[in-house]
């Protein structure tokens, strides 16, 4: 016996001796039920039958109503339901090809069981044992129409139990042909559509009546897993699927070997994804929500009355405007952008659009895409810093430093001596935010990010400073809208009020009361941000009125970002691509500019208001005189963002001489006044001991700040 036939024979006598355990433990377990069902089993029985609901109901039965999502002012916006686009399809009238690539894919046997599939149940466990996993499942079309229609997702001995006596309560009211029929009406076939007319419409453009043998088994198959298996998100998968129920058909003896090949050479037609309700990237958030909140039952029972926080103009015009930049973006190598608008004083979502083109890809890089925030992070840095009792006219020492092997740059590779927390934020210096994240403890840094608002977990060392961690738009936003709420926490919410089919109220959002940060510190950070948009990396996001922000850019501008506000409205810009490759822009040249449109146009109506508290003046602080300006018609003093070669003293930094600070102090100082008292530092709560990427080599310097480069994941 050769190697290869030996190893066959051992996989054979192993799989032999896993079956034997599993028959004798099959029969222990059948015997001790067979036992007890006179006693405690059989009454546990008897109490789950009592309690099931009345399959009777069906004859009353109608298609769940739509749920229907308006403005707050109740403008309808659309209804969600596939139930309320198309009227459910007779069985009698649907293509033969249709209901046998359904049963194929999901219950060969349906012509044959009574509700619950004995042999199929018993092959699934085997599959199942043998393997060593679960490969396959076992419910009927039966099973699964009860379980869409009765019962919860909970998955749960006892939902089994009941999903199987109410299957054979089923099977013994109705026909199959009427089972069947529930069933295509009502089962989820992706994209917020609910049976095989939906389904037929959204993918072919055409009634179910039409459909050919190839595009039934691809929808068939989609039945599996629709969000995976949706021939828009996963086309590949799509094919695969469909060629394994087309096998399925012709082993059940459903289509001829003639059919199956010619169905395998046709060639399929999508009609595209087409919007079927306006405003997309935003309701598909609220859609998001309303899953996450309440699973399916918006969307399969229906009947709810969904009001909304969208501002309509706002949300015309982001989408409108990103559309117009992307030609710009693309000059920059950004071929992607998203927007998000809050209002701070509610928390209610105005606009939300997750990219340029919804038609091209609905990837919703508003909420879905998690970026590295680069320099948009610091500003957690100073808050913590003004939380310790340090203000904006204390100063810190910007030179070359090491902290256990990591060494950050500032953007221009030049170091300035002393400089003010104010002239450090308005002009993004790296050095002196990582200092002073030492200083305060990085520990601290994170509980002010998480105390704004920020969920995305943040690594604990010094590069988080800069903005190595990942967050999405639209929580970034909504933790500046709490700096814009004077430090009243905003917890962001696309939806107003939920009202169910009876007129009950469901959910009705209440605003947060909850004070995040004293307003004696937010208002410092408020001031040093009016700083950055009027003197500092942000000029180009000038509004002609009050306005503070932030800019950011990753390593190689990877990721281009600016969040501002004022004190009625907080909006973010990302812009980048989805997968990783860098771009030519930055934050204050990218991103910078879009909000200065958006912001423009969304204040047309606003009343000029200044933040509450503006006790410090205006700072007349302006970019060092040696660096080399972009040009801009719109400010005389924007800061470099781009990345110089590496000046002398870093050069002898990195080769371990004695480093000399290049020292350009700023030709304009910020005024200043009696320092107040400052309290202590603790010492930084790194744990020098610890590997982290804080005691990896220095990364490369960015244009705008140095952080590690990491990878996107895959979207």
């Amino acid at each position: 016996m050769n190697p290869d036939e030996r190893r066959k024979t051992l996989k054979k006598a192993a799989r032999r001796t896993r079956l034997r355990k599993w028959v004798i433990r099959l029969g222990v377990v059948l015997l001790l039920v067979g036992l007890a069902i006179g006693g405690g089993v059989g009454a546990a029985l008897f109490t789950v039958y009592q309690k099931l609901p009345d399959v009777g109901m069906l004859e009353d039965y109608t298609l769940p109503m739509a749920t229907e999502i308006y403005t707050e002012d109740r403008v309808l916006l659309t209804r969600i339901s596939g139930q309320g686009r198309y009227d459910p399809i007779a069985l009698q009238e649907l293509p033969q090809h249709v209901q046998d690539a359904v049963i194929s894919a999901e219950d060969g046997r349906f012509w044959q069981h009574e509700g619950v599939d004995y042999l199929g149940l018993a092959r699934a466990v085997y599959i199942n044992v043998t393997k060593g996993r679960a490969l396959t499942g076992a419910s009927t079309i039966t099973q699964q129409l009860i379980k869409n229609l009765f019962l919860t997702p909970e998955m749960t001995m006892k939902r089994k139990v009941a999903e199987a006596l109410l299957a054979f309560q089923l099977e013994n009211r109705y026909s199959k042909q009427q089972i069947l029929e529930m069933y295509l009406n009502l089962v989820h076939l992706g994209h917020n559509v609910y049976g095989v007319e939906a389904a037929s419409q959204i993918y072919f453009g055409k009634s179910a009546r039409q459909l050919t043998l190839a595009e039934s088994a691809l929808m068939a198959g989609v039945i599996r897993s629709p969000a995976y298996l949706s021939p828009y998100n996963n086309p590949d998968q799509s094919n695969k699927i469909k060629e394994i129920v087309l096998r399925e058909m012709l082993k059940d003896g459903r289509i001829t070997q003639a059919q199956l090949d010619e169905a395998l050479k046709a060639e399929i037609r999508l009609v595209g994804l087409r919007r079927s309700y306006p405003y997309p990237y935003f309701l598909d958030y609220v859609m998001y929500r309303l899953r996450q909140d309440y699973g399916q039952i918006p969307f399969q029972q229906g009947g709810w009355k969904i009001y909304t926080t969208i501002d309509t103009q706002l949300q015309s015009y982001g989408e409108k405007l990103l559309k117009q930049e992307q030609s710009r973006l693309a000059a920059s190598g950004a071929k992607q952008a998203a927007l998000v608008a809050v209002d701070p004083r509610s928390g209610y979502i105005r606009a939300l659009v997750g990219g340029v083109n919804y038609a091209e890809s609905q990837f919703n890089r508003a909420f879905q895409a998690q970026r590295q925030v680069g320099s948009t992070f610091k500003p957690f840095v100073y808050l913590t810093a003004f939380e310790q009792g340090k203000t904006l006219y204390d100063t810190v020492k910007d030179e070359p430093t090491s902290f256990g092997g990591y060494r950050p740059q500032n953007y221009d590779r030049r170091f300035r001596g002393n400089v003010s927390l104010l002239q450090a934020l308005t002009f993004s210096m790296n050095v002196p935010t990582v200092k002073l994240a030492h200083m305060e403890g990085i520990y601290r840094v994170i509980q002010t990010a998480q105390k704004a608002g920020v969920t995305s977990p943040i690594a604990a060392d010094l590069t988080s400073a800069l903005g190595s961690s990942e967050m999405n738009l639209l929580e970034l936003t909504g933790a500046y809208a709490t700096f814009a709420n004077d430090g009243v926490l905003v917890r962001p919410t696309p939806i107003l009020k939920i009202v169910d089919h009876t007129g009950t109220v469901i959910y009705d959002h209440a605003r947060a009361q909850e004070r995040a940060f004293s307003t004696v510190v937010v208002r410092q950070l408020n001031q040093a941000l009016q700083n950055v948009v009027t003197a500092g990396t942000g000029t180009r996001a000038r509004i002609g009125r009050p306005a503070a922000g932030k800019t950011g850019t990753t390593d190689q501008a990877y990721d281009t970002w600016f969040v501002g506000y004022i004190p009625q409205l907080t909006t973010g810009v990302w812009a980048g691509n989805d997968n990783p490759s860098a771009t030519r822009g930055g934050g204050g040249t990218t991103c910078a500019p879009i909000w200065q449109k958006f912001m423009a146009y969304a204040t047309r109506r606003m009343p000029v208001q200044d933040f509450p508290g503006a006790e410090i003046p205006a700072s007349k602080a302006t970019a060092d005189p040696s660096a080399t300006p972009e040009t801009t018609a719109s400010s005389e003093n924007t800061v470099v963002e781009i990345t110089p070669s590496p000046s002398q003293a870093e050069q002898n930094f990195e080769s371990g001489n004695e480093p000399v600070a290049e020292v350009t102090p700023f030709v304009t100082p910020v005024p200043t006044r009696t320092p107040q008292p400052v309290k202590t530092p603790p010492p930084s709560r790194v744990p020098s001991a610890t590997p982290s990427r804080a005691t990896q080599a220095p990364p490369p310097a960015s244009e705008e700040n140095t952080v590690l480069e990491m990878k996107l994941p895959e979207m």
